[in-house]
């Protein structure tokens, strides 16, 4: 795949500019798009986008509902599980939609690009694995503050070995295997896009990559789907209001 501009490349912590450019958009993206759908509700006659957005908050209140032990956690997590849900939706589709690469005509030091080497613009940020990774810590704290509301049930779940092992298996196996799904995604594009041209105009790839595409519509919907079902599931069991058997 093109290299992206990057601060600090020859550091472990470099910053990786399209992603974070990328990250920045979608997420003013969506609170553009939830902010705009939130001013103008009509609760006469809804339509068009309000729908939507009312289908996909039942969507995400019922299945908090099949995860979540109380109603009092299923009213806590729905915002959090509802504007990530949305959220993934959009940065996993972002990759499929449009293709941007940048060939500077002279090295870029400060960016660490190379004179005609060829470097992406836009990516899926949930291509990355640091931002993946992120997200599913954000849900470990998150699920962590909501069970230390009884900390002596919280303390008590550590009586099993196993659920420590949990405690560092959960958020690895939850950011990996997003961005694994999505970057793979994303390289067979980019190889399918380089297969050669029939006739030198005719794309040999066209059928496979429509196929792909298809394809990975589906994936990116569904790995939106199940970060977010995880995210519940997590977070139901740090839910000590109620006791768990």
């Amino acid at each position: 795949m093109p290299k992206h501009p990057m601060l600090f490349a020859d550091h472990w912590y470099r910053i990786d500019l399209v992603t974070v450019f990328w990250t920045l958009v979608v997420g003013a993206l969506v609170a553009i798009v939830l902010g705009v759908v939130a001013r103008r509700l009509d609760m006469r006659s809804p339509r068009g986008l309000q729908n939507v957005m009312e289908w996909a908050i039942e969507f995400t209140r019922s299945m908090a509902r099949d995860t979540m032990p109380s109603e009092q956690g299923v009213n806590f997590v729905l915002p959090f599980a509802f504007v990530t849900l949305v959220y993934l939706f959009v940065a996993n589709w972002l990759g499929l939609i449009v293709t941007i690469e940048f060939e500077p005509g002279r090295d870029i030091p400060v960016l660490h690009m190379a004179e005609h080497v060829k470097y992406s613009l836009n990516n899926s940020p949930t291509e990355n694995m640091n931002m993946t990774l992120g997200l599913a810590i954000l849900v470990w704290l998150v699920s962590h503050g909501y069970g230390l509301r009884h900390p002596l049930r919280w303390l008590k779940q550590y009586r099993n070995p196993m659920a420590i092992i949990d405690e560092v298996t959960n958020p690895l196996t939850h950011g990996m295997r997003l961005f694994g799904n999505i970057l793979a995604g994303e390289v067979l594009i980019e190889a399918i896009l380089k297969m050669p041209m029939l006739f030198g105009w005719v794309p040999t790839g066209l059928p496979l990559l429509i196929i792909w595409l298809l394809y990975s519509m589906f994936v990116s919907t569904i790995q939106a789907y199940i970060f977010a079902l995880l995210l519940t599931l997590y977070i139901g069991h740090k839910d000590f209001s109620v006791a768990h058997h």
